[in-house]
């Protein structure tokens, strides 16, 4: 179960996302399709068709992308999603962050299929939830799996990973709120605001006022 803990935290610039984590799976990804090439031509490949090549290579870089994933090696260790957070918690490698949302507004960010949440949090300060599917948004289609809307909450709880920022495991606590639903935002006005949409991003010294003008201008 997650607990708690108290921990400091700083909002990293946008260059940190990309971790010495991140780059060690991209560098396993290029030995693996290294790896495998050497192989296909161990035994035989250059003697075969050349489209059976570009086949097996495409077939690869598909399958780094699953090999190469973090998910992929907590899997074969038999350590589940939440025995990896709790892990990650027990070794102050992330924290527990809890806020209480003010305002809030949401649309469909087209680049990544899912909702954008930018939420109030209070001394002027905004924060973005962005590019997952949080699985919060109310289902009518499937009566089997029919709910109503789940987020934005008055209150939530997220897990940060200090080391790359990421986000996991956002909690909504209390009654869902009333959300401006923006059809078609202006994401040139947010960028102009400094408002560059990353997951886990707290912009300060901005007021909701001012972000809910710019988006719907």
């Amino acid at each position: 179960m997650l607990t708690p803990r108290d921990a400091a935290y700083d909002a990293a610039p946008l260059g940190k996302a990309l971790g010495l984590q991140n780059k060690m799976r991209l560098l396993f990804a290029l030995v693996y399709i290294s790896f495998g090439m050497w192989c296909y031509f161990q035994f035989g490949g250059d003697t075969l068709h050349p489209n059976i090549g570009m086949v097996v290579l495409a077939a690869l870089f598909l399958s780094s992308v699953v090999v190469c994933n973090e998910g992929f090696f907590r899997m074969l260790r038999g350590v589940s999603y939440e025995e990896h957070l709790d892990e990650l918690l027990k070794n102050n490698k992330a924290i527990i962050e809890k806020y209480t949302v003010r305002n809030s507004l949401v649309f469909d960010d087209l680049g990544t299929g899912c909702n954008a949440y930018l939420l109030d949090v209070g001394n002027k300060e905004i924060i973005c939830l962005h590019g997952q599917d949080y699985g919060f948004e109310p289902i009518d289609d499937e009566p089997e799996l029919n709910q109503e809307r789940q987020f934005p909450t008055e209150k939530f709880s997220l897990v940060r990973v200090l080391k790359n920022q990421e986000i996991h495991h956002v909690r909504p606590e209390g009654r869902v709120l009333k959300t401006e639903f923006i059809e078609t935002p202006n994401i040139k006005n947010l960028y102009n605001l400094g408002i560059v949409l990353e997951d886990g991003k707290i912009y300060k010294n901005v007021t909701f006022s001012e972000v809910l003008d710019a988006v719907k201008q």
